[in-house]
């Protein structure tokens, strides 16, 4: 058993790499594919980001337009239309303040992906890293959340208002 025991020690020490580790071509060519998919990654992280912007913006403003203006678009019709408009606007303002959080990250990612291939930094590539999955993450969550909904809460409500206009 001891024997056994000196000859794992032996290969573990043999096997060690040594502190200044120089890499092979494959390895290189690992590398340049792995910096190609992060810059492409960038490119497309900046884009969804200004869609984001674009988008929580719009939402934003048509939100305030819904809860401030709604009494205006409800004197427009009949007295049989209450629509409440007041609703729909704060729930266009609330979506536009959760599609923040996922635009904030994807600044976040764009910003270590540029930070990485420019300076060869590794820290960088861990942050950036790090914030794709807590991307993902965020919308794994608010899948999940989004599913619950829509299976407990939309029918629901759809059946009351079924109810309310027997």
């Amino acid at each position: 058993m001891e024997n056994f025991d000196n000859q794992i020690v032996e290969e573990n020490v043999q096997t060690t790499p040594n502190a200044t580790h120089s890499f092979n071509d494959n390895e290189k060519d690992l590398m340049t594919q792995a910096c190609a998919y992060i810059y492409s990654m960038s490119k497309w992280m900046r884009f969804f980001f200004v869609l984001m912007i674009l988008g929580i913006v719009f939402m934003g403003v048509l939100g305030l337009i819904f809860t401030f203006g709604g009494s205006a678009f409800n004197s427009l019709y009949s007295e049989d239309f209450d629509f409440p408009f007041i609703i729909f606007g704060l729930i266009y303002i609330a979506c536009a303040g959760v599609y923040v959080i996922p635009a904030i990250y994807m600044k976040r990612i764009y910003k270590a992906a540029d930070q990485t291939l420019i300076s060869n930094d590794n820290a960088a590539m861990v942050e950036f890293l790090k914030n794709n999955k807590s991307l993902w993450k965020f919308s794994g969550i608010f899948v999940i959340v989004m599913f619950c909904l829509c299976i407990t809460v939309f029918p629901l409500i759809g059946a009351l208002v079924g109810l309310a206009n027997l």
